[in-house]
């Protein structure tokens, strides 16, 4: 049954996967300028969206509005072959750029910038596409009439909650917040609805992604020494590897390396291999760098670590395991392209880009 659910699925899935660009060729690109590195992703996957950048536009934004779109089209071919369970799960894990497109169009009223300007950062993704997005800008004049403008949509709700929080602090935090949390809430009721290994897998992939958001929020609060109360308040949905409490106690204590300590002891007691790993690899670069970024560049390696795990731990194609794992190896693909291309506008040195990267 399983590998009858997977027929068209694990096909599109292998072919993809092989498509990756090598990650020596992605630390070739360091080397290059934007023009050379245009013209060696025109060789790759990217080739359609690349096309579409004019040698007047060739700029870091435009580079990253195309890979993002990219992305976006390859999440939506691998969704045309999935069954139907898989299917409301990837479109759930899809909303994050829908919603990334109403944090650009909140960010633009906020910042008083042209409809032009805010459509410069949007990338067509679900409902909102750039004609969407470009209306909704043109009819509203204030972060509240967005809000208003959005009602309809299935975060209209909790935005419209968020907005007394909004306009008593004044800053858009609340209202990204509120989507962050509608999102990430989403896709784990998803994870839900797929039943035996598939369901496991699920949970095991996208629990890490969710505890590792939660990990930076609590170590850029601990560090800024943000209240409890408002660190508490940005904490998004929480996987089975760590219960309310243990985010309470982590919150509450004294500094960073305790923060880690709390977490790393509760996720050993809820054997939690995946989030132990993360954490012990976090904690001994903290005591080694103490370095916020560095920090989270360790979370990010360590979600890149679990994909590729996951790719050996369950060696049948025939489950989710490959598909979220190929999904989590082309977004860092994405990553890390957009940081050459930033690194390459910013004439930042070669080596140093190649540090900024998220590889194997």
């Amino acid at each position: 049954m399983s590998a009858w659910k997977y027929k068209r699925l694990t096909p599109k899935v292998i072919v993809s996967r092989l498509r990756l660009i090598d990650h020596r060729d992605i630390v070739k690109l360091c080397n290059k300028k934007l023009e050379d590195a245009s013209s060696m992703l025109m060789k790759t996957p990217y080739r359609p969206e690349i096309v579409g950048i004019s040698s007047q536009q060739l700029d870091s934004a435009s580079f990253e509005k195309a890979l993002v779109k990219n992305f976006i089209r390859t999440c939506n071919e691998v969704i045309k072959c999935s069954p139907s369970d898989v299917r409301s799960l990837l479109l759930a894990i899809l909303m994050k750029f829908e919603v990334s497109n109403v944090k650009t169009m909140l960010r633009a009223k906020e910042a008083g910038a042209s409809v032009d300007q805010a459509m410069g950062f949007v990338t067509s993704a679900g409902k909102l596409d750039d004609a969407a997005c470009r209306k909704i800008l043109e009819d509203s004049n204030s972060v509240e009439e967005l809000v208003d403008a959005l009602a309809d949509f299935e975060y209209g709700a909790a935005l419209k909650e968020a907005l007394s929080e909004y306009e008593e602090s004044e800053t858009i935090r609340a209202l990204e917040v509120a989507l962050d949390r509608f999102v990430y809430g989403r896709v784990w009721k998803a994870t839900a609805r797929l039943k035996g290994l598939d369901g496991k897998i699920a949970r095991a992939v996208l629990g890490v992604e969710i505890d590792s958001t939660n990990v930076k929020i609590v170590l850029r609060c601990k560090t800024m020494r943000v209240s409890e109360n408002q660190t508490r308040s940005y904490l998004v949905a929480s996987s089975d590897a760590f219960a309310e409490n243990d985010w309470e106690d982590a919150i509450r204590a004294a500094d960073v390396k305790s923060t880690l300590g709390v977490l790393l002891g509760a996720a050993r007691c809820a054997f939690a291999r995946d989030q132990l790993y993360m954490l012990t690899d976090i904690l001994r670069e903290y005591e080694s760098s103490r370095s916020l970024s560095q920090l989270e560049m360790v979370l990010d390696r360590s979600l890149l670590g679990i994909s590729l795990r996951m790719l050996k731990r369950y060696t049948a194609f025939f489950n989710i395991g490959a598909v979220l794992a190929f999904l989590n190896l082309k977004w860092f693909e994405v990553r890390n392209l957009r940081a050459i291309v930033h690194g390459i506008e910013s004439r930042i040195p070669p080596d140093r880009i190649t540090k900024m990267l998220i590889l194997p």
